[in-house]
């Protein structure tokens, strides 16, 4: 029999041979685990990863045969077991599915453990005799067998291998070789193009453009030179963090020979902007920016063989991407998400605003923090304003540790002041009215709320005019993007210009208010929000105020923030930017989650525990950073309506979902509900969502409600 491991399509018939694409698997995962001298192991998953394929039952399914159903999976981990492989065999039974759980010794073979699954009776897959040279086979260790945590890691980053591998091959084989994938430039032409960008910066004039030639110099200095793997990166606000972080990573990788810049950042809402500062220095092939939130596990098999074919597995120079995709495909189990791990090593990771990992995930975060210094060969950027106390929460407290955090800015601390720009203004609760009639009296402001549903509120309240604007996530990117031009414009031109945001304009957007409202939140966000004020320091400190008041609309989750924040403002009054006050508010913040001493606070979900006793689809299924799930709602425009109907017509593309992903506002369910209850969404594929009632959609503050008469008429 000719064993074949696909067919084309309905058209040609073209058959590829199974051996073919098992040595070709096998070939690809040898050469992406090289990096962290596994390639022998992943060789060997590679070779039995579709072994059971040479079922007859398998062979006629993919013959035509749709309604026999096979496990072929199973097959190969039993091989890998056999061989004392351990990792092999999770790799491999979880390849089309996910990694299971290790299972206990009494599961049966119906359950869908690896200890359950070890234990099933198979096809007769024995023709791969035949066709497989065993003898090619090294005997091989199992690595990391005396330390749970590297283990799973490591298998994570063999698993990544493996699907990676599998979805390239079957990818060339099924478009013959139609889909070309660019991998971009190397770094030493990106660092050369980084060189001339910032060679205008050498000769500062300005205070503050001194301060930040010299804290970029310092960055590029340590790249050049320093060795370590765990590094902070204090920079104050305004200290033009973006461009320096990047200027340490490049210099860093180029002397080091890293693969890849990684740049992950707290929120989806300010990757645009990132993004686009790097496209504009490094062109558009070489900057990936991936955050889309497509759950591709979730479809059917014939529809996620499509959707898998086209999702990112980060093979690029520069990657930007959100914390919740880069940690949750760190724990994910899922073929989708795992993906990308494997190029997540020998890189040089970037955590922008590192001071909000989330608290109940803090633990597992920085377990995979350490562990990418430790095992995956990367370098590791803890890059913020406000730093916490990074070397406990990374436990690197251990003597003779071999992990060292080194600050790369070291006279960052002695420029708090010289930094400072702004005064902090306690004004205590203000009412809604109260706020509105004080942005009205502005003729430049900027007010800061911390939910969406405030945010509109009081932008309704200021009334319809050109002079007002609001920001948030209820805005798809695209619509954002257009208002931050016009706000800019505005600021420009000195024109008025008043302006109700949720904290999206915090983190990273470039625009300067003479004045800034905040919501009580926490201190880091305070100090993020004065980043916006008098950020190029054109107006005397005295005059650009940012004014701290107390609402009722406090998220449930920062009132630990907000608890720790007023007891700093209570003891530095406007002084709250010092380094001490910092200190004060992050111990407090640590100690008011830890009070019961029972150390969970910081892993919420056991994850640690988990991990632990391998139970890999737990902790993917537990470890979810954003606990209410969100829908990605794409909304029609003129611009996209092309894409739109791709996306109705299934003609799924990598291409199409970036194109997308500047039309989307993700709900939560709630929202979503109220939508859907009015029929205005439109369900494709059981999938992905369109908004199908554009009345829906505001041109002022983007997605408004059924039920929502107090601010309807403001939006319309």
């Amino acid at each position: 029999m000719d064993y074949i491991a696909h067919l084309r399509s309905e058209t040609d018939k073209k058959e590829q041979p199974l051996y073919e694409h098992i040595k070709n698997v096998a070939e690809l995962s040898k050469k992406f685990s090289e990096c962290l001298i596994l390639s022998d192991y992943a060789e060997i998953i590679g070779m039995l990863h579709d072994i059971g394929k040479y079922s007859n039952r398998f062979q006629q399914r993919i013959n035509g045969n749709d309604k026999i159903k096979v496990d072929h999976s199973t097959c190969g981990a039993q091989e890998a077991f056999k061989m004392k492989l351990l990792m092999a065999a999770f790799c491999i039974a979880g390849h089309h599915g996910g990694i299971p759980n290790i299972g206990v010794r009494t599961d049966s073979e119906n359950d869908p453990t690896l200890t359950g699954r070890l234990k099933r009776n198979t096809e007769d897959y024995s023709a791969w005799i035949n066709e497989v040279d065993r003898s090619k086979f090294k005997p091989i260790a199992e690595p990391f067998t005396k330390n749970r945590i590297p283990y799973t890691f490591i298998l994570r980053f063999l698993f990544s291998c493996l699907v990676d591998a599998d979805y390239l091959d079957t990818e060339n084989f099924m478009s013959n070789g139609a889909v070309l994938r660019d991998s971009g430039e190397d770094l030493t032409y990106l660092l050369n193009l980084l060189n001339k960008h910032i060679e205008k910066w050498q000769n500062p004039s300005g205070k503050l453009n001194i301060l930040r030639t010299q804290m970029l110099n310092e960055c590029i200095d340590v790249g050049k030179n320093c060795n370590e793997k765990l590094f902070t990166l204090t920079v104050p606000t305004g200290g033009g963090k973006t461009i320096s972080s990047m200027a340490f990573a490049l210099n860093y990788a180029v002397k080091h020979s890293k693969k890849r810049i990684i740049y992950v950042i707290p929120y989806t809402s300010i990757i645009e902007q990132n993004a686009e500062v790097f496209r504009k220095i490094f062109g558009m092939n070489n900057v990936l920016e991936n955050h889309s939130n497509v759950d591709f596990d979730s479809l059917d098999n014939e529809t996620k063989i499509q959707m898998m074919l086209a999702a990112e597995n980060w093979n690029s120079p520069i990657v930007v991407t959100t914390a919740v995709q880069f940690f949750e495909s760190m724990f994910s189990n899922k073929p989708s998400k795992c993906r990308k791990i494997h190029n997540i090593a020998d890189s040089v990771v970037i955590f922008d605003e590192a001071q909000m990992l989330p608290l109940d995930y803090l633990l597992p975060c920085a377990t995979a923090i350490r562990q990418l210094a430790e095992n995956y060969n990367s370098a590791v950027v803890l890059c913020t304003a406000t730093q916490p106390n990074f070397q406990s929460i990374l436990n690197l407290t251990e003597k003779n540790n071999k992990l060292q955090l080194t600050e790369i800015c070291k006279s960052a601390e002695k420029m708090a002041d010289d930094f400072r720009r702004v005064n902090f203004k306690y004004e205590g609760k203000l009412e809604d009215d109260e706020i509105a009639l004080e942005l009205k009296q502005c003729k430049q402001v900027l007010c800061i709320v911390n939910k969406k549903a405030h945010a509109q509120k009081i932008y309704s309240m200021l009334g319809k005019s050109d002079e007002n604007f609001h920001l948030s996530t209820y805005m798809y990117p695209a619509h954002r993007q257009q208002v931050l031009d016009e706000i800019r414009k505005r600021l420009d031109e000195n024109k008025p210009c008043r302006v109700v945001s949720t904290s999206l304009v915090e983190a990273g957007v470039d625009i300067d208010f003479p004045t800034v409202y905040r919501a009580i939140s926490g201190i880091d966000s305070i100090l993020q929000a004065g980043g916006r004020c008098n950020r190029e320091n054109k107006r005397n400190s005295a005059e650009s105020v940012v004014h701290i008041f107390n609402t009722d609309e406090v998220l449930s989750y920062q009132q630990t923030n907000t608890d720790a924040a007023m007891a700093v403002i209570k003891k530095y009054g406007d002084k709250i930017y010092l380094p001490e006050a910092i200190k004060m508010y992050f111990d407090d913040l640590y100690y008011y989650r830890d009070i019961d001493k029972t150390h969970k606070v910081f892993d919420k979900k056991d994850i640690i525990h988990c991990l632990t006793n391998l139970e890999f689809e737990t902790v993917s299924q537990r470890f979810k950073m954003i606990e209410n799930d969100t829908k990605a709602l794409y909304i029609c425009t003129d611009e996209n309506k092309e894409e739109i109907n791709q996306l109705r017509n299934g003609n799924y593309t990598k291409e199409l979902f970036r194109s997308l992903q500047k039309y989307v506002v993700n709900l939560y369910e709630k929202d979503f509900n109220k939508l859907n209850e009015v029929c205005a969404i439109e369900y494709v594929d059981n999938i992905f969502y369109i908004l199908a009632d554009n009345k829906y959609y505001s041109s002022k503050s983007g997605i408004t409600f059924p039920d929502d008469n107090t601010v309807k008429g403001i939006f319309i």
